[in-house]
This record gives structure tokens, sequence and C-alpha cells, in this order.
């Protein structure tokens, strides 16, 4: 995952949300309490083993202790974006089976020595985790929206890697490198921030931000197109569960409509809406027409950005053309 993506979507952070970690307080609590001492991942699974019988519990107790133990690795985000996309080179399918294998177990243990990882590590690691605690999991390529500039441009990139965990007959989305943390735009450095919101996300909402190589792995009914065609969604919007209306479209043609108009679910009553525009960064409190609807005027905002906030931080961003 390139390193100026993670700036706008690790810096959307925010407290997570308390009411659907309540199903989880027990689990989080168990691994909250294992030794801070270095641990393998073969010492670690068999504490889950121990500790947990149910696969989403199972699920819960990897993914809460991956994302609150394995930081972000900046540097070593920064070399790979210099560097090739391929891991490694094979000629036949059994040469590449054994490699990959060997690539995945050197990231998972250098993970574990380190406590760093960056996007592919945090998978490698879920996956592993979950298949010593006997639950069947993959890691997923994909492309992640996380950048302004993606609005409208097609997912045939790969920059990003979560993982799907199978709980009974369904699989679940994870995505641990979200849910860490945050990295400052000021100091360039990673902080732990627990996004609860990435773990067993709905495809719908998952889909908001993550498209896989694979389509297979969409669990929903869309495409590229719809993908290119969303708003850039931050942490905020997905912790908090809010829900934009008009919000299938991110590219606005000033040419067709001359104001953006939208809801937004899950606000309650004392929470504020502003937005600023790319052309002068200033913040402008909305106010609501009929208690439902905000209203931005785009007569002065052809190639512009419009950012969308809520209590101050940054959930949506349109992109004005």
């Amino acid at each position: 995952m390139q390193l100026k993506y993670l700036l706008f979507v690790f810096f959307s952070m925010t407290f997570f949300d308390c009411a659907y970690s309540q199903k989880y307080i027990l689990v989080d609590s168990i691994v909250d309490s294992y030794p801070k001492e270095a641990l393998n991942s073969d010492q670690l699974a068999e504490l889950i083993n121990r500790d947990f019988s149910k696969e989403e519990d199972k699920a819960r107790a990897i993914f809460k202790w991956v994302a609150t133990n394995i930081s972000y690795d900046v540097d070593l985000a920064k070399t790979m974006q210099s560097k090739s996309n391929n891991a490694f080179s094979y000629k036949t399918e059994k040469e590449k089976e054994i490699k990959e294998k060997k690539f995945k177990l050197d990231l998972v243990t250098n993970t574990m020595i380190s406590r760093k990882a960056i996007c592919h590590s945090y998978a490698a690691l879920i996956e592993n985790l979950c298949l010593k605690s006997g639950l069947e999991a993959k890691i997923i390529i994909g492309n992640l929206k996380s950048d302004p500039s993606q609005i409208g441009i097609l997912p045939n990139d790969a920059n990003h890697a979560w993982n799907v965990v199978k709980i009974g007959d369904d699989w679940k989305f994870v995505d641990a490198t979200l849910a860490a943390g945050s990295i400052s735009p000021k100091t360039n450095s990673f902080k732990f921030f627990f996004n609860d919101s990435y773990f067993f996300t709905p495809p719908e909402r998952f889909f908001l931000n993550h498209y896989p190589l694979d389509e297979n792995w969409l669990l929903v009914k869309r495409d590229k197109n719809d993908f290119a065609q969303l708003p850039l969604f931050f942490g905020t919007y997905f912790q908090n569960n809010y829900k934009l209306t008009n919000a299938d479209y991110g590219l606005i043609p000033t040419s067709k409509s001359e104001n953006l108009v939208f809801a937004i679910k899950g606000l309650d009553e004392y929470d504020t809406v502003e937005f600023a525009s790319s052309f002068d960064n200033k913040i402008t409190y909305l106010d609501q027409k009929n208690d439902v609807d905000f209203n931005i005027s785009l007569l002065d905002k052809k190639k512009s950005f419009v950012s969308i906030f809520v209590n101050g931080k940054i959930i949506a961003i349109f992109k004005i053309i």
C-alpha cells in the first residue's frame, strides 16, 4: 500500500464506535491482557486457541491483537514505492507455490519480530494466525480508494491487501492495516488508533473504498465503473456508521448540477456539518434544509474537491468537474 494513500485514509481515524465494540468487549479485554513481551505466531495462536472456541471470537481476537500491536512501517512504505510490485519470480506453478509460501512465512516472521508491517504483511499475519487457529482465511489484493485523485478513475492497479475470513458458510472482510492507526501528516510518524469498523465490514460498505483484482471477492453486485464514480470515504464515515444519500456519484459535473445536495443518516442532534472547497480551504457551516438535506452551491467550485466534515472530522470528498 503506497504511503501517499495512507496519509489520506489514516488521518481521518476517530474514536471507535463503542456500541459496535460492545459485542466483543470480553474478547478484546482478554486479548489486551496477553503478555507484551515478544511472542511468535505459534505462541500467539496457542493463546487464542486456549481462550476461544467460537470461530467469530477467534477471528476477533486475531484482528484485535494485530491491529493494536503491529504498527505501520512508514520507512518501509517509502522504500517500497520505488520498488517493483513483484516479490519473486517463478517459471512453473509449483515453483510459484513454494516461493509464495516462503514469502508469506518470511513476512509473518519479520512482522512478529519487528512489530511493524505494511498492508501485505498485516494480511499475511492475519491469514497465518487464522490458519493456526482453525479458520479459513485468504489474502485479497486490490485497489484502495484513499486519495481524491482516484475519484472517477477505474481501479485497475493494486495498491493494497486485506483479508477474508470464513465464518460458518460466509466470508467476512477484515482490514487490519486501516484498523491499526494513523500517520501524522506533520511528523510522518505512525500512531496507534484502533478503527473497529474494518472488522467484518458488510460487503456494500467495504466496497466503498476496496476493489479486489479478482472480482469474485467483491461479494456484492457492483463493478469498476460503480467504484470509480464513488466519492472518497474516510475512516470516520465507517466508524460512525454514517450513510450519505446521493453518494453513488463522487464526480459531480457542474454542467448537470449547480448544487451538491445530500443527507447524512446517523447524525446526532448536536452534530455539526461543514464543508470546504480546495479553492480556498475555508470551512463553512452547513444548515439543513427541511431537517433532511444539505445544499452546497457549486457555481464557483468547478475543478475543485469539496470535503464534508462532521464535528470537525472529514468523512468524504467529492470531485467537481
